[in-house]
């Protein structure tokens, strides 16, 4: 279903008015169940592996910020390659062709009518028509973009272990909660036109009657975008991922280290 919408008049503020309106406030949690089957083994392989490789360079004489950024590369290109395709039908569900999104003037930005119906409710409905309609690739629409973001992980965990090496030998939760939200803003901010990017290639369809798709590459999305809606284009969103990403990033990582506390020596 073709979307006439003007991303770059979008806000955050009147979409969640819109989601509110239109599918009450369990609308904002659609898509949670793959999210939370998603997040949990990628968050447990992420740090898993990113110890482990971290591990073996040190064994091998590397360390410091060098090896931190490099294992936690790895380690994220490893967890989105194998979990994409749990989180393209996370993106399919939220932004299921429910909306059609017009903004009839600029006087009323904040109107986004709601005219069709979600079709599916289901992870399993929405895995099944994707792979009967566009077949296993669709499975890992995005995944280059999701390379891109693994940066912004790196930069973020390379970032908060340097910095916590300052803060001396027992650094108290506090000052690890506020690093942690921190490191994940800088880290976020620096990157997120990916997530743009990669929403916009894991959420479209292939069409039917055998034209091109508007996004078929990573960078000649990036390029269409900016083209047609401008530097804003590529930040559209960034407020609502910034208030779901930062304190979650600093209650992970006050757990991880409450966690690693608690492990023999």
């Amino acid at each position: 279903m073709a979307r006439t919408v003007e991303h770059h008049r979008l806000t955050t503020s009147n979409v969640l008015r819109s989601i509110l309106q239109h599918e009450s406030i369990f609308g904002l949690w659609r898509g949670i169940l793959p999210n939370l089957l998603g997040v949990v083994p990628a968050r447990a392989a992420y740090f898993g592996c990113y110890a482990k490789l971290k591990s073996t360079l040190g064994d091998h004489g590397y360390a410091g910020t060098t090896a931190n950024f490099t294992s936690a590369a790895a380690a994220g290109c490893l967890t989105a390659s194998f979990l994409s395709p749990i989180f393209v039908i996370k993106t399919r569900m939220q932004l299921m062709p429910v909306h059609t999104i017009s903004l009839p003037s600029v006087s009323t930005p904040s109107k986004v009518p709601v005219t069709v119906l979600p079709r599916f409710h289901s992870m399993h409905e929405v895995a099944i028509d994707m792979y009967r309609r566009e077949g296993m690739r669709s499975f890992f629409k995005g995944l280059s973009a999701s390379y891109w973001g693994v940066s912004e992980g790196a930069i973020q965990l390379a970032l908060y272990e340097e910095l916590k090496s300052r803060l001396g030998d027992d650094p108290s939760k506090p000052q690890l909660f506020v690093l942690a939200g921190v490191c994940k803003l800088v880290a976020a901010a620096a990157t997120y036109p990916h997530e743009v990017v990669r929403t916009r290639l894991r959420d479209q369809r292939t069409p039917t009657d055998g034209s091109l798709p508007r996004y078929r590459s990573m960078f000649q999305a990036l390029n269409v975008i900016y083209k047609s809606e401008g530097r804003r284009g590529l930040y559209g969103g960034m407020p609502a991922h910034l208030l779901k990403t930062v304190p979650n990033a600093a209650i992970m990582y006050v757990v991880l280290e409450m966690v690693v506390e608690q492990q023999p020596k």
